[in-house]
């Protein structure tokens, strides 16, 4: 595995907290660490979507009686008050309904639709002191920008595309039993869906070979599924150090979690 990191003393700065970018290449062997410190502005966006549905009369009280137990509940209801539904429905109903001044119970309820797929964005400021850092600086930067995309399979005759990389994503701290940060939440598995690159924003200068003296990289990472309770669990509860990542480099669904959870005793 390559490992590329900026600035030079970073890797023998134990202390220093840093985030550390694992990318698999399912394809080859061709995988990459790169450490870098760790930026500001770390966001997470924990979110889930939800619905409402309207159940009516009759589907409140069936569905009131199904979470109670009592079907009592369904019996009550009136040839009436089924009428007065059946009325909501009629080309008249809105006239009736200001009539009477009544109106049918909507029983409106909110039912859960979907977790969201997290998205993640860092934004780093790489400024070289010298050649070789520009030249760590230019690495770094050449390796998100390939990793981005996807690679021609082997033997396809370009009609076929292997998925990009798999990243995994690290907040470190080395002086923690694990290794990374307790207090900042982790990552699962992760694409590299953006790299967004700007030379020398702040000063139009260059070292003798060209090299710029600033490049400000914008990452951003999409997960590769949507997580459950369980996975966030699993991770917190350092059970999960894979992030779902196969020896191939490929996602996977399982974890070390409900493994061992299916283990015999």
């Amino acid at each position: 595995i390559e490992i590329l990191s900026f600035p030079q003393e970073i890797r023998s700065q134990n202390g220093r907290p840093c985030v550390r970018f694992q990318a698999h290449n399912r394809t080859s062997n061709d995988n990459v660490t790169i450490i870098l410190p760790s930026p500001p502005s770390i966001a997470f966006n924990d979110a889930a979507d939800f619905n409402t549905i309207d159940l009516g009369a009759i589907g409140g009280a069936a569905g009131e009686a199904i979470r109670s137990g009592n079907m009592e509940n369904v019996k009550s209801i009136t040839a009436g008050q089924i009428l007065d539904i059946i009325a909501q429905k009629t080309p008249a109903a809105e006239l009736a309904s200001f009539a009477r001044k009544t109106i049918t119970n909507p029983n409106t309820n909110t039912t859960f639709t979907s977790n969201k797929i997290r998205n993640f964005g860092f934004n780093f400021k790489l400024i070289a002191r010298n050649a070789k850092e520009s030249e760590d600086i230019r690495k770094i930067h050449s390796k998100f920008r390939h990793y981005t995309y996807a690679s021609i399979k082997a033997g396809a005759s370009n009609l076929t595309l292997d998925f990009p990389p798999v990243w995994t994503i690290k907040f470190t701290d080395f002086s923690s039993p694990t290794g990374e940060n307790p207090y900042i939440p982790r990552i699962y598995q992760c694409y590299l869906t953006q790299v967004e690159s700007t030379f020398n924003s702040d000063a139009n200068l260059y070292f003798n070979d060209s090299a710029p003296l600033q490049v400000d990289i914008s990452l951003q990472f999409q997960e590769t599924r949507v997580l459950t309770r369980n996975d966030i669990q699993a991770m917190e509860n350092d059970k999960m150090g894979d992030r779902g990542i196969d020896e191939n480099g490929n996602p996977k669904v399982s974890n070390k979690a409900k493994q061992e959870e299916q283990a015999p005793e």
